[in-house]
C-alpha cells in the first residue's frame, strides 16, 4: 500500500510539474508586468484543481492575439498590424473575382451562366453588384478564419445579413481602411487584455484599483498623443482668428472642469424644479449580482477570488444594469410614476460597474405612495429577478437614501460622485484612502477601456438644444416675425441669464426646462427642437453623412388671417394655418491643418475670399428657403422667406384652397 501510494504521489507530482511547465510557456507571452505575479502564484499551487483553473484563465489570453497582435503589444505595433491587415484586404479583394472565375470554370465551364453586363461580353465584364457580392462573401470568410466574425454586419450567425442600401459597399471600403483596423485592434486588444488582467487578480484594491496598471498606462499614452496633436495643429476662421486645437477644446466640455460644472448646473436646476413643485428626491444605488464580481472581500478584510465569478467583464455588467433599468423604467411609466434626474456609473474596486441614480419624483396620488412604488419596482428588477437569496444580496445589491431638504441639497449628495469620476476636484481621499485626483485618472481609464458612459440625464429637456440656443444671436430674434408667443425667443432668454451671481446658471437650466414643456416632457412634445441640415456629404466609406445641427426650430398654434381669397369674397369663413419658425445659430467656418498660427493667418484671407466667406456677417442665419431635412414630413410646405435675414415661416393650406404666403 505504501509503495502504491508513493507511486501515485509520484505520478501526480510529475503531472503537476508538466502542467506548470505548459502554463509557464503561456505566461512568457504575457506582459512583463504580469509574469512575476503569475509565476509566484503558480509556484504556490499544490493541487490539480487550482492548476486547471489557472490554465483556463491564461488560455483566454489567445483572445488578445486575434488579428496577430501579442498581448504586450505597444500602440506602434498595433498601428503597424492595422496597416498590414488593410493592405492584405486590398490585395485579397482585388483578386477575389479572378479566383472565383477560375473555380467556376473548373466546375461548369468558362463563365457559364454568370451575370454579364451588356456590351462587355467580349471583355468578360461582370455585373458590379455581382462583384460586390463576391467581395462581401470573401470578407466574411476572411473574418471568420481570423476569429473576427463578430465584426460582420448582421451578426455571426447570419450567412446573408439584411444589408441596408449602400451598406455592403461601405463595409468593403471599411475593411480596406487602415483607420478602421486601427480602431478595431485598439479596442480588441485593450478589452481582452483587461479581461485577462481581471481574471488573474490584477484588478482589485490590493493590486490595480478599478482597472489594471497597464490600462492606466494605455489611457495616459493616448492622452499624451492626443494632446501633442492638439497642440501642434492650428485652425483659423473667416474672422481671422487662429487658435491651436487644444485652445478650442479647452473652451468646451472636453475641458474636465467645464464638464463638471455643467453637470452640477443641470443637477442644481433639477433640484430647483423639484423644490418648486414639491417633489421628493432619493438616491438609488444598484449593483450587479455576485457572478459579475471577480473578487470578494472577507469579513477579516482580505480580498480573495470570488468562486461565483462567471468570467464576465465590466462591459457585461454595464449591459446588465442598462437592461434592468429599461425594464424598470417601462414598468414605472405603466404605473404612472414619472421621475427625472441623473445616473452616474462608476466602478467598484474590481472594475464591476454600479450605478448611483439621483431621482426626483412627485408624491403619489389617489392613495399611492410614490416612494414605496419606486422602491418596489427597483427591488423587483435589480434584486428579486436575479439571485435574490445569495449572501449579502438584500444588503448590498439595492440601496435607497431619501434626501432631506432641511439637511442638505441634492447637489451635495452627488457632488463627490461627479468629481471623483471626472477630475477629483475637492474630494481629497476616495473610499479606499487614495488621492481622488489619481483615482479619477483610473476611473477615466476604466470608462475608456470598456466604453462605458459615466453620466446620463434622466428626463428633462435635451442639453444639445440648450447649447444650441446659447449660439443664437439676439439680432436674429429681432428680425423674426412679430409673434405674440415666440417659443424660441423665450427659450433664448431662459438660457442667457443676465445675473452673474452663483446659481444663475442653475436657475437658467430650470427655466429652460419649463419653457421646453416641463421636467418630464416627451421628445415629440418639445416646444423648441434642433434644426439640422443635410450638407450633401458622404463619409470616407461612401455612406451618407448625418445632417449637422445648424440652429433651432419650432412650430406652434394656428393663425387666423385674411388673404386674397377674403378680399374677393369677404363673407368667406376664416381658416386655420399652422406656422413653423426656424433660426440658424451663430457659427464660424474653420480651416484646420496648419502647423503654426502665422501660416494659418497668411492662408485664411485668400481661401475665405475665394469661397465667399470673408464677406459674411457674424449673424449666421438661414439665407435660403430650404426646409431642414430633420423636420417632419409636413415641413415640406410653401416657405415664406423673411427679407435679408433668413428667418422663415411656413403655412399649411386649408383643404381645397391655394396656399397663402405672408411676408412681414
Amino acid at each position: 500500500m505504501a509503495a502504491g501510494s508513493a507511486s501515485r504521489n509520484y505520478m501526480g507530482g510529475v503531472w503537476l510539474t508538466h502542467e506548470k511547465q505548459k502554463i509557464n510557456a503561456q505566461v512568457r507571452r504575457l506582459p512583463l508586468s504580469w509574469q512575476g505575479r503569475l509565476k509566484k502564484a503558480l509556484g504556490a499551487m499544490s493541487n490539480a484543481l487550482d492548476v486547471a483553473r489557472w490554465s483556463e484563465k491564461v488560455a483566454k489570453l489567445t483572445e488578445a492575439e486575434r488579428g496577430g497582435i501579442s498581448p504586450d503589444a505597444s500602440d506602434a505595433e498595433i498601428c503597424r498590424q492595422a496597416e498590414i491587415t488593410a493592405l492584405d484586404m486590398v490585395s485579397r479583394l482585388r483578386d477575389v473575382v479572378g479566383v472565383w472565375l477560375v473555380r467556376r470554370s473548373e466546375v461548369v465551364g468558362h463563365a457559364a451562366g454568370m451575370p454579364v453586363v451588356r456590351g462587355w461580353e467580349d471583355r468578360g465584364g461582370l455585373d458590379p453588384e455581382f462583384v460586390e457580392a463576391m467581395q462581401a462573401l470573401a470578407v466574411r470568410e476572411i473574418l471568420v478564419a481570423r476569429g473576427l466574425d463578430d465584426l460582420w454586419p448582421g451578426g455571426t450567425s447570419s450567412e446573408k445579413p439584411d444589408w441596408k442600401p449602400g451598406q455592403r459597399a461601405a463595409w468593403i471600403k471599411r475593411v480596406q481602411c487602415v483607420k478602421f483596423w486601427r480602431r478595431v485592434y485598439r479596442k480588441l486588444h485593450a478589452r481582452t487584455v483587461e479581461a485577462v488582467a481581471t481574471g488573474i487578480g490584477l484588478v482589485r484594491k490590493t493590486a490595480g484599483l478599478y482597472c489594471s496598471d497597464d490600462a492606466v498606462k494605455r489611457s495616459g499614452a493616448q492622452d499624451v498623443r492626443n494632446a501633442a496633436v492638439m497642440q501642434s495643429v492650428y485652425a483659423v476662421n473667416e474672422q481671422g482668428q487662429a487658435y491651436a486645437l487644444a485652445e478650442l477644446a479647452a473652451k468646451g466640455t472636453a475641458n474636465q472642469e467645464i464638464r463638471r460644472v455643467e453637470l452640477l448646473t443641470r443637477i442644481a436646476g433639477f433640484e430647483l424644479i423639484a423644490k418648486d413643485c414639491g417633489h421628493m428626491a432619493v438616491m438609488v444605488t444598484v449593483t450587479c449580482p455576485s457572478r459579475f464580481h471577480a473578487a470578494t472581500t472577507r469579513g477579516d478584510g482580505r480580498v480573495v477570488n470570488n468562486p461565483k465569478w462567471a468570467g464576465l467583464t465590466a462591459r457585461d455588467g454595464q449591459d446588465y444594469l442598462a437592461k434592468q433599468w429599461a425594464r424598470c423604467r417601462a414598468a414605472a411609466a405603466r404605473a404612472g410614476l414619472e421621475w427625472y434626474g441623473f445616473r452616474i456609473a462608476e466602478p467598484q474596486h474590481d472594475g464591476t460597474p454600479h450605478w448611483h441614480c439621483l431621482l426626483f419624483f412627485p408624491h403619489g396620488a389617489d392613495g399611492v405612495d410614490a416612494l414605496v412604488l419606486l422602491q418596489a419596482l427597483v427591488r423587483k428588477y435589480f434584486l428579486f429577478n436575479d439571485s435574490p437569496d445569495e449572501p449579502g444580496a438584500r444588503k448590498y445589491r439595492v440601496d435607497f437614501e431619501l434626501i432631506d431638504w432641511s439637511r442638505g441639497s441634492a447637489v451635495g449628495y452627488v457632488i463627490k460622485y461627479i468629481s471623483k469620476n471626472i477630475d477629483g476636484h475637492g474630494v481629497g481621499l476616495d473610499l479606499f484612502g487614495n488621492d481622488a485626483v489619481t483615482s479619477s485618472q483610473r476611473v477615466r481609464a476604466w470608462a475608456k477601456t470598456w466604453r462605458i458612459r459615466q453620466f446620463q440625464q434622466i428626463g428633462g429637456a435635451p442639453v444639445t438644444i440648450w447649447r444650441e440656443l446659447r449660439r443664437v444671436h439676439p439680432e436674429a430674434l429681432e428680425a423674426g416675425p412679430g409673434l405674440a408667443v415666440n417659443p424660441i425667443a423665450e427659450a433664448v432668454d431662459a438660457v442667457n441669464p443676465s445675473a452673474v451671481q452663483p446659481g444663475a446658471q442653475a436657475v437658467a437650466w430650470a427655466e429652460y426646462t419649463k419653457r421646453q414643456g416641463g421636467h418630464c416632457v416627451k421628445r415629440r412634445a418639445l416646444r423648441v427642437r434642433l434644426l439640422r441640415q443635410d450638407m450633401g456629404k458622404t463619409t470616407r466609406y461612401g455612406e451618407k453623412a448625418a445632417p449637422v445641427p445648424v440652429g433651432v426650430w419650432t412650430e406652434g398654434g394656428v393663425e387666423y388671417f385674411r388673404n386674397h381669397i377674403h378680399q374677393m369674397n369677404p363673407s368667406a369663413a376664416p381658416f386655420e394655418r399652422a406656422w413653423t419658425l426656424g433660426i440658424e445659430s451663430e457659427r464660424s467656418q474653420w480651416l484646420i491643418g496648419f502647423t503654426s498660427k502665422a501660416q494659418a493667418m497668411a492662408v485664411a484671407p485668400e481661401v475665405f475670399e475665394r469661397i465667399g466667406a470673408a464677406e459674411r456677417t457674424r449673424i449666421h442665419v438661414n439665407n435660403c428657403t430650404r426646409a431642414p431635412s430633420a423636420a417632419p414630413s409636413d415641413f415640406r410646405r410653401r416657405v415664406a422667406r423673411i427679407p435679408k435675414l433668413g428667418v422663415f415661416r411656413t403655412f399649411d393650406p386649408a383643404p381645397g384652397r391655394s396656399p397663402g404666403i405672408q411676408i412681414q
